[in-house]
């Protein structure tokens, strides 16, 4: 089974800086013995640039004899990193409003490989648990410079990256907190679309692998409601978690020990605050659905 684009290149870039380290080199000794610049390989390492074939063999052949007998892996790692994802006939279309979806296709390739990820949103539902109408709902008011004809690509995309709850192998595990505010906000649609939503709602939350809490605003203040934010989990242990963040000056990504601990910490009090999981499914049904 083909890793994912991501998680491939999660994984070569931290062979690779392991690599450089036992041999003893800098990434600037390196840089220089392959006459590039030092950041190229730092993103290498970091996940970030596209591997190529040529790049990784001369990478090896610098790291020693251990690198070398790891070549046949490594390079296996660079062709799948390096293969374009699904995602990427879709986010094209988000590139003139790079201060909302900046970096989506990452996104997207993170969400694809991770094993798990842990939501909190006071905005919208997450993406992963909406319906085609109330999608549609919010990129129009998100993306208003858009066609509509974009839109619809939009809630496609949206709607293909759902896939992954029900995969065949390793489904991924979603465990998301939404402020209450969130399902207030719903009973401003259309009666048909709140009743769908909720419908799906419902149905998500019946699944082994989504749970879905609702954060009640007479808990009070918690340090989740500055910001919107994903924790992505992976099953691999050289695959360091990640954070993503959202707000209206850009999106940004936060991996291994700036912040990832942090953020987990968030998550876990506001959870302690929240619905059980049974209210929240009547507080949903009641309230929204009424």
């Amino acid at each position: 089974m083909s890793q994912g684009q991501a998680v491939s290149r999660r994984r070569l870039g931290s062979e690779l800086k392991r690599l450089r380290d036992e041999a003893g080199l800098t990434l600037e000794q390196a840089a220089s013995a392959l006459e590039c610049s030092a950041s190229k390989i730092s993103r290498l390492e970091t996940g970030k640039g596209l591997p190529k074939q040529r790049d990784v063999r001369d990478l090896a052949r610098l790291y020693g004899k251990e690198a070398e007998r790891s070549l046949e892996r490594l390079l296996r790692l660079a062709k799948e990193g390096a293969r374009a994802g699904w995602w990427q006939e879709y986010t094209h279309l988000l590139a003139s409003d790079p201060f909302v979806f900046d970096g989506a296709d990452r996104y997207a390739a993170l969400e694809a490989g991770a094993t798990s990820i842990r939501t909190f949103d006071h905005s919208a539902l997450p993406g992963l648990l909406q319906t085609e109408a109330y999608a549609r709902a919010i990129l129009d008011i998100m993306l208003p410079a858009h066609s509509p004809e974009e839109i619809a690509k939009l809630v496609e995309f949206r709607m293909r990256r759902q896939s992954v709850l029900t995969r065949a192998e390793l489904p991924l595990r979603v465990d998301a907190i939404v402020d209450e505010s969130v399902l207030l906000r719903m009973r401003a649609l259309e009666a048909q679309v709140r009743a769908e939503q909720v419908d799906q709602l419902i149905q998500r939350m019946r699944l082994p692998n989504v749970d879905l809490l609702v954060l009640p605003l007479s808990a009070g203040f918690v340090r989740a409601a500055l910001g919107n934010f994903v924790v992505l989990e992976f099953e691999e242990s050289q695959d360091q978690d990640a954070i993503f963040v959202e707000n209206h000056a850009g999106n940004s990504y936060l991996e291994g020990d700036f912040g990832v601990e942090k953020f987990k910490s968030i998550y876990d009090e506001a959870r302690e605050r929240t619905l059980g999981p049974v209210e929240s499914v009547d507080y949903i049904r009641d309230v929204i659905g009424g």
